[in-house]
């Protein structure tokens, strides 16, 4: 007796892989490029042309439907991308601050600063008293 094949090679035959208990489309080469060519026409596919493009194409109207979903997702995520990077050239580098500048934190001045207390030069527990000529 000829051992029978597993479940879902039939359609990895037909041009489909398994995923799960789902079967993903691997698209045929002409196909992929009609949909591209479809796409740069117009990101956004009418009800008339999804129907003729899947006779043509020998896919469903769904399969042709979630392929230009997916591939507007595509084409945000490459745009986001891109200008993420442009804005990083834009932007020169930030050099790191030398260890002796260290910048203030939410609990304290810098370290070496001249006002020992939290609550900064013009506080009312600074231990030195200011002239009111030099007061805002």
């Amino acid at each position: 007796m000829a051992p029978q094949p597993l479940e879902g090679q039939e359609e990895k035959r037909k041009g489909k892989t398994r995923t799960k208990d789902k079967y993903r489309v691997v698209y045929t080469d002409h196909q992929r490029l009609e949909l591209e060519k479809e796409f740069h026409y117009s990101r956004y596919i009418t009800i008339r042309r999804k129907s003729e493009l899947a006779a043509n194409l020998g896919l469903t109207e769904r399969q042709v439907k979630i392929w230009f979903q997916n591939r507007r997702a595509k084409e945000r995520k490459v745009n986001k991308k891109k200008q993420q990077q442009q804005q990083q050239q834009q932007q020169p580098p930030q050099p790191p601050l030398p260890a002796h500048e260290v910048t203030p934190t939410a609990t304290g001045p810098p370290l070496g600063g001249l006002c020992p207390s939290s609550t900064g030069l013009l506080g009312a527990s600074s231990p030195m008293p200011v002239k009111e000529e030099y007061l805002p």
